[in-house]
Formats: C-alpha cells, sequence, structure tokens
C-alpha cells in the first residue's frame, strides 16, 4: 500500500545499471524511462493522452461531502503521474490520503485545475474510472476503498461517511499493513517509480547510496550470492543478510537475491535492525526487505505493452579493447482495477571483463489480480537463471605468477561454471469481513538451484576450495502466513489496532560435497597432537554429512497498537518461535517488540518521534549458511553451537516541512551474540591412533561461536524538492566490534576489534531533474574506512609454503589486516523522448572507473 503523506517519502534514486561505466542506448515503449517523482510544468508533450481534470461550480453535488472532505482546495498542476497528482491534493488540503497501489492506476498521467472545490469532488474528478471511492476513516484521514460503483457520476458522497479498512501504506511494519506515521521504527521505502527502466537491477545499485544503514559490495557480474557489507553492523559472518519477502513469501536463500526487474517492482519496504523479528520471526536478526510487486493492469492512458532494448560496451583493465553488454526486456499487462494480469522477461548478457569471466541471465515474472467487493486475491509467480564461468581473479593469478606452478595450480584452479536458478510461486487472499475486521493469508513456495560455488569470501585460499567447485545445492521453503485484524475506535487518531497471526514454514535442503572444507568439532573424543602441536583426526568423514535436511519454524504472533489523540501511539508485540532442524535441538523462543511514536503538526511543520526495542534469532545452521562456503552441510560442525541472536534499541526523529522537505535522523545500539565465524584451523588426516604416517596438514574450517558484537551508530536521510528537481541524501556512521569472546574461540578477532568487512562511514547523494521530454540523473556512493584480509599477501605465503606447517591460522592471520580506505561509485543517465511512449537514453555506471579494492584487493569488477 502506499500514503501520499508518508513519512519516509519514496526515494529518489538515481538510476543505475548492472553494467558498470556502460554507455548504453535505450529505446521504450510504454513508460517513461525515469518515472521521476518531479511535476513538469505544462501538459504539452505531444501525443500525450491525458486526463484534465477540472471541476466547474455549477456541477457541485446535492449531498454535502463529511469532514474533510468538505475542505475547499485551489490548485493548478501540470501534467504529471495520478500519484503525484493525489500528492498535492492531500498536501493542499491538509488531510492523509492513504490507498492500495495495487487498485489505483497510478501512471495514468493527469492535469488539475480546481478552484475553491471540495476535496470529495476534486478527487472524484481525478479517479474517473478507478473503481475506487474516498472514504473517511479518521478526522484527517481518508481512504481510496473499492467501489461497487463506478467511480464518476453515480458516486455519492454518502459514501464517504462509511469507513472500511484497506491494507495500506506499508506491509513490513505491520502484519497486514498499517500507516507510516504510526511505525515506531525508522522504514525506508524505495518507490518504484524511482527505479531505472533496466532489465536486470543489481541490488547493491538499488540499495547503496539510498538506503541508510545497509551496503552491499559490489560483487562481480558472475557472483550469485550476494555480499552484505553491513546491515547496521555485523550480525554474522560471511551470511549477514536481511530476510527477504517476495510478495510475502520467504525467500529460500535471501543471498540469491542479488537482481531485480524494475519493470515488476511496485515498491521495496526495509527494516533494519531485530525490531521486525517479533512480526517475521527467525532469520530476521538483521532486518526484514519486503519485495512488492506490481499487480495493476494496463491503464487507459499508458500502452499496455511495455519494450527495452540496450546495449553497450564496458571497460576493463584486464581485458583488450571494449566489453560488450547487453540488456532486453519485454513487459505486457492487461486488465483493469478489479481484474489484470501481466507478464515480464527480460535477457542480458555480460562479455569477458576478465579473461574467462561472462554471464548470462534470464528473468521472467507474472502477476495476478481479482478485486471483489470484500476479497482480494493477488498472484506473484518470478524465475531466475544465471550461467556464468568464474576464473580465479587476475589479480590473484598475477602476484602468484613467479612461484612454482605445482604450488599455485590448487589455489588458481580452472576456470568454473556456475549454473544458479531461481524461482517463487503464491498468492495471498484478503478478505475485508466487516468495516473493522479483516484476514489475510499468503501461501507460496520459493526454491533454488546452485552449482559451480565459488570461496572467494573465504579468508584463506588453499585447495579444499576446488571441492566446492565441484559441491551442488538447493532448497525449497514452504511458507504459510495468516494474518486477523481487528479495529476497535478509530487506530488512526483514538483507538486500538488488534492484531494475532500464525506463520509456518517448511524447507527441504539438498547439498552435495558442501561440507569437505569443514572441520569436525569434538564429540567427546580427544584429538590426536601431530607434529609442531597439530590437531590430528582419524577421520574426516564427521564433516562430510551430505543429503537431504529439513528445517521447520512456526510462529505465533500478536501484535497491538493504541493511539491517543492522532498524536500518541503505542505499539508492543510478541512472536512465540519454534525452530526445530538437524542441527539444532528443538527450541522456543519469545521475540518482543515494544515501540512508541509521537506525532505533532504545526503548520507545513510535521515532527515525529519515535523508539523501539526489539529481539531477533537464528539458529547457527540456516539454509543461507547451509548454501555457501560459510557453512556446508555438517551436523557434527554445529550441533554444539549457540544461535545467533540480536537485541537492541533504536529512537530516531522525522521531519517534514510540506512536501518538499525533510529530515530522518536515527540512533542504534545493538548487540548480537552468538555469531559463528569459520575459523582457519590446520589439521592431520589419517587411519591410525598416533601421529606416524600421517598425511600433510590440511587447511579447513570448524565453525565456532565468537561471543558478543556491538553495533552501534547513527543513520540520517534527508530529501528535497523544487520544481521538477529532487535530490536527496544519506549518510550512515558505524562501529561494530568484539565486546565479548566466547570460551573456546581460536580465531584471530580479540575483544576491541572491528568487525571485518564492515565499513565505518556510507554516504550517498541523488538528484533528478525532469521536463516534458528531458530527464536527467546522477547518483554518488561512497563507503569508507573497513578492515578486512590482504588476501593478495595470504595467497603468497600460503603457495610459498611447501610444507603447509606455516600457513597462518588463528592469531597469526592478524598479521595480513589491512586497512581500506574506501570506494565510490558514481553513475548518470539522461533520456530524451522522441514521441509519446518513446524514449532514448543514455547512461553511464561506474565513470570513476573503480575495478579493484572492494571489499578486499583481489574481487575485480567491470570498469
Amino acid at each position: 500500500m502506499s500514503s501520499l503523506r508518508s513519512l519516509v517519502p519514496p526515494s529518489t534514486r538515481a538510476a543505475h545499471a548492472p553494467l558498470a561505466s556502460a554507455l548504453s542506448l535505450l529505446m521504450t515503449l510504454a513508460a517513461p524511462p525515469m518515472r521521476a517523482m518531479t511535476r513538469p510544468a505544462a501538459c504539452e508533450l505531444p501525443g500525450a493522452r491525458i486526463i484534465r481534470a477540472t471541476f466547474e461550480p455549477g456541477a457541485a453535488r446535492t449531498g454535502a461531502w463529511p469532514e474533510p472532505l468538505d475542505r475547499r482546495i485551489s490548485i493548478e498542476v501540470g501534467e504529471v503521474a495520478l500519484r503525484d497528482a493525489l500528492d498535492s491534493l492531500d498536501a493542499s488540503a491538509h488531510v492523509r490520503l492513504s490507498y492500495s497501489a495495487e487498485l489505483v492506476p497510478l501512471t495514468r498521467r493527469v492535469c488539475l485545475s480546481f478552484a475553491q472545490t471540495a476535496l470529495g469532488d476534486a478527487l472524484l474528478a481525478v479517479l474517473a474510472g478507478a473503481g475506487v471511492a474516498p472514504v473517511v476513516v479518521g478526522s484527517d484521514q481518508v481512504v481510496l476503498a473499492p467501489s461497487r460503483a463506478a467511480v464518476g457520476a453515480d458516486a455519492v458522497p454518502e459514501m464517504a461517511r462509511s469507513t472500511t479498512h484497506l491494507e495500506r501504506v506499508i506491509v513490513t511494519g505491520n502484519a497486514t499493513g498499517g500507516t507510516e506515521r504510526s511505525s515506531p521504527f525508522a522504514l525506508t521505502v524505495v518507490d518504484g517509480r524511482a527505479l531505472p527502466p533496466t532489465s536486470a537491477l543489481p541490488l547493491a545499485a538499488t540499495f547503496n547510496g539510498a538506503m541508510p544503514g545497509m551496503w552491499l559490495w559490489a560483487q562481480s557480474p558472475v557472483t550469485a550470492v550476494a555480499r552484505y557489507g553491513s546491515v547496521r553492523g555485523a550480525s554474522s559472518f560471511g551470511v549477514t543478510t536481511p530476510k527477504v519477502y517476495v510478495d510475502g513469501i520467504e525467500v529460500a536463500n535471501p543471498l540469491m537475491v542479488t537482481q531485480l526487474d524494475p519493470a515488476s517492482i511496485e515498491r521495496i519496504e526495509v527494516i533494519r535492525g531485530p525490531q521486525g523479528a517479533a512480526l517475521y520471526g527467525s532469520d530476521a536478526i538483521s532486518g526484514v526487505v519486503q519485495i512488492v510487486t506490481r499487480h495493476d493492469g494496463a491503464d487507459a492512458e499508458p500502452p499496455p505493452t511495455e519494450v527495452r532494448v540496450s546495449a553497450g560496451s564496458s571497460t576493463s583493465s584486464y581485458a583488450e579493447g571494449g566489453i560488450l553488454a547487453q540488456e532486453h526486456g519485454i513487459t505486457a499487462r492487461r486488465g483493469s482495477a478489479a481484474r489484470a494480469a501481466s507478464l515480464g522477461l527480460s535477457l542480458s548478457t555480460l562479455g569477458a571483463y576478465t579473461p574467462g569471466a561472462a554471464a548470462r541471465q534470464v528473468m521472467a515474472n507474472g502477476s495476478l489480480r481479482h478485486v471483489g467487493s470484500q476479497l482480494i486475491l493477488t498472484g506473484t509467480a518470478r524465475f531466475q537463471a544465471t550461467n556464468a564461468d568464474v576464473p580465479a581473479s587476475p589479480v590473484l593469478r598475477s602476484s602468484l605468477a613467479l612461484l612454482p606452478t605445482t604450488s599455485t595450480t590448487a589455489l588458481l584452479g580452472d576456470s568454473t561454471p556456475q549454473r544458479a536458478r531461481q524461482y517463487t510461486l503464491g498468492g495471498t487472499a484478503t478478505f475485508q469481513q466487516s468495516d473493522d475486521w479483516m484476514h489475510a493469508f499468503t501461501a507460496g513456495i520459493d526454491g533454488y538451484r546452485l552449482s559451480g560455488l565459488t570461496a572467494s569470501t573465504m579468508p584463506l585460499p588453499s585447495s579444499t576450495d576446488s571441492a566446492l567447485r565441484a559441491a551442488r545445492g538447493g532448497a525449497d521453503r514452504v511458507s504459510l502466513r495468516y494474518n486477523s485484524t481487528r479495529r476497535f475506535g478509530t487506530p488512526d487518531s483514538n483507538g486500538v489496532l488488534l492484531t494475532v497471526g500464525a506463520e509456518h514454514s517448511t524447507a527441504r535442503e539438498n547439498t552435495t560435497g558442501m561440507g569437505d572444507h569443514l572441520a569436525p568439532r569434538s564429540d567427546g573424543r580427544s584429538p590426536v597432537q601431530g607434529p609442531g602441536g597439530l590437531t590430528v583426526y582419524d577421520n574426516l568423514a564427521d564433516a562430510r554429512d551430505a543429503g537431504v535436511t529439513w528445517w521447520h519454524n512456526s510462529g505465533l504472533l500478536t501484535q497491538a497498537q493504541l493511539a491517543v489523540n492522532g498524536s500518541l501511539f503505542v505499539t508492543g508485540g510478541a512472536r512465540l518461535e519454534h525452530i526445530s532442524g538437524p542441527a539444532t535441538t528443538p527450541q522456543f523462543s519469545v521475540l518482543p517488540l515494544l515501540g512508541t511514536t509521537w506525532v505533532t503538526e504545526q503548520g507545513p511543520l510535521t515532527l515525529k518521534l519515535r523508539a523501539a526495542f526489539g529481539r531477533g534469532i537464528q539458529p547457527a545452521r540456516t539454509v543461507a549458511r547451509g548454501g555457501t562456503w560459510m557453512g556446508g552441510h555438517g551436523g557434527r560442525a554445529l550441533t554444539a553451537l549457540a544461535p545467533e541472536e540480536q537485541s537492541g534499541t533504536e529512537a530516531g526523529l522525522d521531519a517534514r516541512w510540506g512536501g518538499h522537505l525533510g529530515l530522518t535522523v536515527t540512533r542504534f545500539d545493538q548487540r548480537a551474540s552468538g555469531l559463528v565465524q569459520p575459523v582457519a584451523v590446520l589439521v592431520y588426516a589419517g587411519g591410525g591412533s598416533g601421529p606416524r604416517g600421517y598425511l600433510s596438514p590440511k587447511l579447513l574450517y570448524q565453525l565456532q561461536n565468537v561471543g558478543a558484537i556491538d553495533n552501534r551508530g547513527w543513520e540520517m536521510e534527508a530529501h528535497s524538492s523544487l520544481g521538477s528537481l529532487a535530490v536527496s541524501g544519506t549518510l550512515t556512521l558505524v562501529d561494530s566490534r568484539v565486546a565479548r569472546l566466547a570460551s573456546g574461540y581460536l580465531g584471530d578477532l580479540r575483544e576491541g576489534d572491528r568487525m571485518l568487512e564492515v565499513p565505518a562511514r556510507t554516504v550517498g547523494l541523488n538528484a533528478v531533474w525532469a521536463s516534458a521530454r528531458w530527464s536527467l540523473s546522477g547518483s554518488v556512493a561512497r563507503a569508507a574506512d573497513w578492515v578486512n584480509y590482504d588476501k593478495v599477501s595470504l595467497a603468497t605465503a600460503i603457495a610459498a609454503d611447501s610444507t603447509g606447517l606455516l600457513t597462518p591460522v588463528g592469531a597469526a592471520l592478524r598479521a595480513y589486516w589491512r586497512e581500506y580506505e574506501g570506494t565510490t561509485r558514481m553513475s548518470l543517465r539522461t533520456s530524451y523522448a522522441l514521441r509519446s511512449h518513446t524514449w532514448v537514453s543514455l547512461s553511464g555506471e561506474n565513470l570513476l572507473n573503480r575495478q579493484l579494492g572492494e571489499p578486499d584487493n583481489v574481487t575485480v569488477v567491470p570498469g
């Protein structure tokens, strides 16, 4: 749902594309290439089909509109999207207007011309034929609700006197949706209109610089697994990730969500921190990402089919000549506000930006929607297939070129074909039993298959990495979710909103060869000490558990929100979570949420103060960990580990001056405990009971609980709009440090150390300008000051040691830490309307040509 009086406005994120420094020519036949939230001054675009919404004084209705729809407005606005027109109307009348983005044709182009017109009449003119009508639900709250009769000449003001409860504004911060005004924690919404019209958009390009508190490292295009540098610091090792949903369906492995099709996105809602765990359960200790796809039909104005054709060239310091990059896509929409369907298909390719590296990707998505008088049904489907060739880093290869071939071959390996497949299928039924009671049920399945996994995130390269290249894995997760919401009084002003619900998910995971690099944990036997004090295991089969495993999560939740005078909101709730899995004894956990919000309005100034506490938990063994190098499969390696937890508080201030200026400031203070780290160990493998006759030492990883990590910092976000120009910026300061070490921990961290790979500062600046024909956007995103391994020096030391006895492990790894100053990414895009519904665009990505140094000194990305 969407709110036009949103305290966290849609992002004005500048355009990005998955091709670095690519200059591309884009021809689009449908929606504008940049759905910027700006207001052109006139309706002069030749051939444009728009609705000129006006109201003649003589057409006044005999029925009187109830307050606040009787408020008089005078407004003149040039051609804009319906969403922006509604924004102007609610700002002029000083009301809070809420609606379902699934019901309102937000891309319709309109012109406004009203003089001393009642807000209700103005809304009917703008919404003519949309199938919705304004309904009053509070002293200054209006909802656009489905109407049994077509809105327009047949609508009467008396309809607005009845109350109706819809899923509205945001769905992530409330079990069945709720106003952002009352949310006690920071929640950022990325509007789909602000995303560039590419066919494949990296998640890093969507979040970095536009999302405070979150940073994804720019991975090479041939990498199928996302790598989060920070979600308000560190909440795990290598698998720090929020819990990801697509239209309410839980994604089996959130690290596999690396690319989006912007044409299919309505919005992306993000909670950072453990406050969302009370609603979404285990694995949400970092936060929650809700990807809401479009379910709208083909409005009468834009063409129902959109075609995107793009080709360009990318530079590389490790390949000769330009690297061909292509993106092509088509999206078709049919139907109306009551019944709609859509289907999208996109294809992207990237040439060899390093010798032997190339990537090809296909994405498909579809949606269905049916709206009845009391029932709304939506369906979602997506599929993504990625094939890539993954060679060793050219930086690593050149650094080891002078060493003997026999000592470097195992470290570098050959080019590995990587195959990744993902899918989502499911739907949601929302039933409005009465004006005050609503039920929602979501059912779906999500899964992936992955082979040829790279070990790029391992702290130490070793011959064990070759085993991962032959590993195969996958998982399927079925999720069921039910929520029931009951209104008492008027929850937006004086009343209570009560939500109860239940959720269950079952995941089936199948891995082969993923645990070969894990060292077994002690299970009561005393390992033998070999030469040099190295640990000797009689049999490494303990760590090679492979096959099918099942995971089960169930939760019961309740949440209540009290509203007093439309200004004070108190939110409390808890979720009882039951977790069972192969390496976890069945356990119950209580995940609480407590928050409060105070909102005041003085003329054009809206001020909101908020504070919240939450706690999240995830077992040591998760599908995300099992589907990557970070955990393999080995049950024995994880049985003794405590679950990972994070709890803490956040407090903040949101200030808005009309609809043109806004500032958000948040302070967070969280503690993560029991984080699981793969600790490098040297072991002997043999078949006897003593050191005689044992093989050479072998580098493996043992999963260990680290202790406790403190994540503290500040998030700031500001935006401003003036006419056709919109500017936004973000700043995040993070201090993520080891507060306490667990007993028996053998890794390289010490108390007081900064967490590795967590940038201390991230900043972003985005600007969008648009006129009737031209649009221009630009963005700058920077991450600065983090600590990570010097992987070139590590690989050189390992390759030079023929005995294996000098491989650095434990505290010896600290000598290979180094500080990284930072990395900056810049992009520009300009578009020109050749004619109605036809645009040509020119874009440039990674204009500073940064190809190395993020997050280490061996990862290479296109220039």
